[in-house]
């Protein structure tokens, strides 16, 4: 590596902002350091060294940021709703970036501002006709927005070499599920009511590379020293976008409302004009290009938001099928498995993955024991798993155990534990950074009508998913809003060979599902957020028996119908 190249020190480095730079950087051999809130295996891959810690508060990563040539200060509360106190903290974390860079000395050749097209925004009496540019007034209209703004007020009078970059619109197939132009795609997914209107107000829309491009840009580049550029790409306007995702919806002509709009709020004037549109003429002169057109970069949100809302439609990355030789994981492999480009089938039945695998060629195979953590830790370090981000993991592989806790040895109900719950769990822990990275993601764990009840009998099974029903939904719950789901699937009995792997006996007047129901249920409530469905109505007699009668009870009536039955 060139010792004269500077070395980088990027804020926010884990975020969607500030990887797309540090990859970048990194690409053309630069040494960076970043602040990340906690370990970052992709910066770890690039060899971005990560420093953990708060922009806001004094630590170790300001002796990283202060001994670097150029700081890219990232790193910010994005959310346009959020509080004042909220805000405040972009204010505080560019307060720190400045007490670091100002410790630099000589050494710093750069400190740059990564704003935002909303601190600058338009005054009351703006007829939001003409672009943006950096002479602009500021006149935000959200606390984000003002909070930026202070920034850049902080970086013009603190003596140092700053710049600051505005982007516009940033977008990205990573960008944030709640943010802007992915609202917009699901509510053209949806049809809601702002949907069916054709919105002639235009947006200027970046690609996130294109953005990293020109923060890097102005970085380095003499003349952009001490000045504001706009990083804003092309102007597109909401109709576009909902014509992008929804084609064939009517949707009634909103632009005779447009001579209308002065008179309007903010937020509906720039529905109808063109009030976040920005020149950025003066970054395009230090050499920066668009590269990625702004259709382009739509149509990535497009296709991410079109396959959380239709499991028909094929997902980013690829999807993966434990158990899938046999019993409901091959349900599922022959339904997804014509949808999907990239899907990974794993058993450690070979001959049964690859019978189906016969029918479907393009899908990749794995055989695995999820009772042997040395095989699972194998498989997830294997190009089968690192290859492409999991988007899907499906986990049907289980196992079942019948009798008393005497009757089997400790090593089998160790096993079950390690498939029914701990494999499990390795594997959606494993999947789940990528997916989180994406804002895309869905985890179905296949559980079991037993996990509402003890089952004298079949104690283990039972509990093991009684673990991973409480397991499904308390994750659900923390990563919610994340853009990634997580589904716990309770059926009743089904027919398949567990019964005889288990030692479980077949009762002739038994009714037992087939996969292929459980499957298409399955299918039906992947794009629904749902965090449990309990299937069949046996289930949901179980359920609702376990929350009405006594716990004394529940197990005196499990373990007379466990011993007569099965």
């Amino acid at each position: 590596m060139s010792r004269h190249l500077p070395k980088f020190f990027i804020t926010g480095a884990a975020g969607f902002v500030g990887r797309a730079i540090c990859l970048q950087l990194r690409s053309a051999g630069h040494e960076v350091a970043g602040l990340v809130r906690r370990p970052d295996a992709e910066l770890a891959e690039l060899r971005v060294k990560q420093v953990v810690g708060d922009v806001t508060l004094p630590g170790d990563w300001m002796r990283a940021a202060s001994g670097s040539q150029v700081i890219i200060h990232c790193a910010a509360n994005a959310a346009f709703g959020s509080s004042r106190a909220e805000a405040q903290h972009n204010v505080e974390g560019g307060l720190k970036i400045l007490e670091a860079a100002k410790a630099a000395g000589p050494e710093l050749q750069r400190v740059v501002l990564v704003s935002s097209i909303g601190a600058v925004d338009r005054p009351s009496g703006d007829d939001c006709r003409v672009p943006l540019s950096a002479d602009s007034p500021l006149h935000p209209a959200s606390f984000y927005g003002r909070s930026k703004a202070e920034c850049e007020r902080l970086f013009r009078v603190s003596g140092l070499p700053f710049s600051i970059v505005r982007p516009g619109m940033v977008v990205g197939g990573e960008m944030r599920a709640d943010s802007h132009f992915s609202v917009f795609v699901q509510m053209a997914l949806r049809n809601a009511l702002p949907a069916k209107f054709a919105w002639p107000g235009r947006f200027s829309v970046v690609h996130v590379t294109d953005l990293a491009a020109g923060v890097i840009a102005v970085s380095t580049h003499p003349e952009a020293a001490g000045r504001t550029f706009f990083c804003s790409g092309e102007p597109v306007a909401v109709s576009e976008v909902f014509e992008m995702a929804s084609p064939d919806a009517f949707r009634l002509p909103m632009g005779w409302l447009e001579p209308m709009a002065g008179m309007l709020p903010f937020k509906l004037k720039a529905l109808l004009r063109p009030a976040l549109t920005a020149d950025d003429a003066p970054l395009r002169a230090l050499g920066w290009q668009l590269r990625v057109p702004a259709r382009s970069a739509l149509l990535e949100v497009v296709a991410r938001e079109r396959a959380r809302h239709a499991p028909l439609t094929d997902v980013p990355g690829q999807c993966v099928i434990t158990g899938a030789a046999s019993g409901l994981g091959r349900a599922m492999a022959e339904r997804l498995a014509p949808l999907r480009r990239r899907i990974l089938l794993v058993d450690r039945d070979a001959a049964g993955i690859a019978e189906l695998q016969a029918a479907h060629p393009h899908a990749r195979t794995y055989v695995l024991d999820l009772a042997s953590e040395k095989e699972i830790q194998e498989f997830l370090h294997s190009p089968s798993w690192t290859e492409f981000p999991v988007s899907e993991l499906i986990a049907c592989a289980g196992l079942g155990l019948r009798g008393t806790v005497d009757a089997s040895t400790t090593a089998d109900h160790a096993r079950l534990f390690r498939v029914n719950l701990e494999a499990r769990l390795a594997l959606a822990q494993a999947a789940l950074p990528a997916m989180k990275r994406q804002h895309f993601g869905r985890i179905v764990f296949i559980s079991s009508s037993s996990a509402f009840q003890p089952l004298p009998g079949m104690a283990s099974y039972a509990a093991s998913n009684a673990a991973l029903l409480l397991l499904g939904e308390a994750w659900a719950a923390e990563i919610s809003g994340s853009g990634v789901e997580i589904l716990t699937i309770c059926p009743g009995g089904m027919q398949t060979n567990f019964q005889a792997t288990a030692g479980v006996r077949r009762l002739d007047s038994e009714k037992l599902m087939q996969p292929g129901e459980v499957a298409d249920r399955i299918m039906r409530e992947l794009p629904r957020a749902s965090r449990t469905v309990v299937v069949s109505a046996r289930a949901h007699g179980m359920a609702l028996a376990a929350r009405l009668l006594p716990r004394a009870w529940s197990v005196a009536l499990w373990k007379r119908l466990m011993s007569g039955l099965r």
